[in-house]
């Protein structure tokens, strides 16, 4: 906007109107309105403006008068212009609505303008986050196909390297004829280095199948002192061979069973065992302990103010610098002095570790001081059906007063977090679908950036909406009654997710819609569902609202990322 010479006219004059009494009406009117007004005439002065667009421009309304509105102006059309403060150059944008009008006898213009700053931010905002969501979840089918094609991979490589294994032992049990001393060496660094080499391809294996979502987990109670027995039978050998002491601290048969899949539980803690030994000089001292506890550690990602079972395995080893502590948890990562630096291995026994623990509800947690020590701790779910008494702090299973311990209730309750609950919202969808249905179609009808769809007929701006939302609480249902384990079910729910979605995509292109428009209206189907998710949920679940919020958002996202695509492709074909 540039200035010009201003009118010596007013705001306050009532001889700008042939009729003093109804300007002085109408002033009224217009000075009591929210979105700014001005008069401009053809030469792009303004000859009017009320105290809103006064603000919007942050000048009196007598210093607007003479000046050039500088943005031209066709009547009957919607336009944006930017502002450009004065004292600090902030930036507001404002949507300009134009018509015709009759001013002193003159014919002018008479522009609305709306501040729609918010609107902006919040639109360019929606785009960043879209792309954030379409690059994430390219980033995934990329991590996807790496798991599967490592899976692969690893598998096949298992089939030789056990032939390997088979021949050498074989051989060394003399079935092809005797050996001699020399021969009978070389055989055994064979089927050393296969047998390695077979652990390297095992554990990349597990990998794959964790980040593949391939990998299941039991979720059973299980003794905390027999797990810590069956790790120290596979690693005590180890120890004696380097001359470390093993302690035990008592007490792990008195604290609640945790839940869990033991096999799993015996892994995660042989390989912190194995790394303990490994960077532990001789004659140091690894100590282990078993404790109950409801303040786990605030790092750990847990289920918060559930009881918790810690495995602690401390050593005096050379630890690890604090810079590393969280590196050491990425796969194919070793620390130079630390728990990863292992003499032969690959990197992945704390990030399978951590992954595992994860899909039982737990985590691993590290303190370290470089040249002292370290203590990882591997966290799980305690059994909730425990008594109260027992899930406190270092708490021992109190008897009673015949001397009887309290028996365990019949049916553990599974600890996995975004599973158990998630049929509470699976039914919640279903019980709102109508109305949720009806919601999102009224939002994008009057959505300003969703134009294009007030003409349209219910059906088709609803395209089988409905049948996308009873897919995704279907999914919801079967994915909490079979644990997240793979089952045709959840196969089927996501074929119709991919169908419904792939058919959207290309139905909003054949109407001419943009893909603005089409992240647009999946922002208002994300906003709605949620909604309705949180209402699902019930207070003190086991489940908690963001991680059943976070479940459901992850379809709308695949939805969203499979429309898009299919969008796109019709556009060029």
């Amino acid at each position: 906007m540039s200035d010009a010479t201003p009118f010596t006219s007013t705001l306050g004059d009532t001889d700008q109107s042939p009729d003093g009494e109804s300007w002085n009406r109408l002033r009224a009117i217009i000075e009591s309105l929210a979105d700014g007004i001005v008069i401009v005439d053809r030469r792009g002065f303004i000859r009017f403006a009320n105290p809103a667009a006064a603000r919007l421009f942050t000048r009196s309304p007598e210093a607007l008068l003479g000046t050039s509105l500088g943005t031209p102006l066709v009547a009957g059309e919607t336009t944006e212009m930017e502002i450009v403060r004065r004292g600090g150059g902030e930036v507001v944008y404002a949507e300009l609505r134009v018509v015709d009008t009759e001013w002193q006898g003159e014919t002018m213009e008479l522009v609305s303008l709306r501040d729609v700053t918010d609107r902006k931010y919040a639109e360019e905002r929606s785009r960043q986050l879209s792309h954030e969501r379409e690059a994430r979840l390219a980033a995934e089918s990329a991590s996807r196909a790496k798991s599967d094609f490592l899976a692969i991979m690893s598998h096949e490589l298992r089939t030789p390297l056990n032939a390997i294994l088979g021949y050498s032992e074989l051989m060394e049990l003399g079935i092809s004829g005797d050996l001699s001393e020399t021969l009978r060496d070389h055989i055994g660094r064979i089927r050393k280095s296969a047998r390695h080499l077979l652990s390297l391809v095992n554990d990349i294996l597990d990998l794959a199948k964790v980040e593949a979502g391939r990998l299941s987990v039991a979720n059973a109670p299980a003794k905390v002192s027999e797990a810590i027995d069956s790790a120290l039978s596979l690693i005590q050998p180890q120890a004696e061979a380097k001359n470390l002491k093993i302690v035990v601290i008592p007490g792990a048969d008195h604290i609640p069973d945790y839940i869990g899949d033991d096999e799993r539980v015996r892994q995660i803690l042989v390989n912190l065992l194995s790394n303990a030994v490994k960077c532990t000089e001789p004659g140091g001292m690894i100590t282990v302990e078993g404790s109950s506890t409801t303040t786990p550690d605030p790092r750990a990602r847990l289920q918060p103010r559930n009881a918790h079972i810690r495995f602690a395995v401390t050593d005096t080893g050379s630890g690890i610098a604090a810079d590393k502590l969280r590196a050491i948890f990425e796969p194919f990562v070793q620390a130079d002095s630390g728990h990863t630096r292992a003499v032969e291995g690959s990197g992945l026994g704390l990030t399978i570790g951590q992954k595992l623990a994860r899909a039982m509800g737990g985590d691993i947690t590290v303190e370290s001081v470089l040249g002292k020590g370290s203590s990882f701790s591997l966290w799980l779910p305690a059994n909730a059906s425990a008594p109260a008494t027992a899930l406190a702090d270092q708490a021992a299973v109190e008897t009673s007063a015949t001397g009887c311990e309290p028996a365990h209730a019949s049916v553990p309750v599974a600890p996995r977090r975004d599973l158990k609950g998630l049929g509470d919202v699976a039914r919640g969808v279903v019980s709102q679908l109508s109305p949720l249905v009806e919601s999102v179609v009224d939002r994008v009808r009057c959505d300003p950036a969703l134009a294009m769809a007030t003409g349209l007929r219910t059906s088709q701006v609803a395209d089988h909406l409905s049948t996308l939302l009873a897919d995704i609480a279907s999914a919801l249902l079967v994915i909490e009654e079979t644990a997240g384990e793979s089952s045709s079910l959840l196969a089927d729910a996501m074929e119709i997710q991919r169908l419904v979605s792939e058919r959207h995509g290309a139905q909003r292109a054949a109407l001419g819609w943009t893909e603005a428009a089409l992240r647009r209206e999946f922002m208002i189907i994300r906003e709605e569902l949620e909604r309705v998710v949180l209402y699902s949920v019930p207070a003190n679940g086991p489940i908690q609202a963001t991680d059943a919020v976070a479940m459901v958002n992850r379809f709308v996202d695949q939805s969203e990322y499979l429309s898009v695509r299919s969008l796109e492709k019709k556009r060029d074909d």
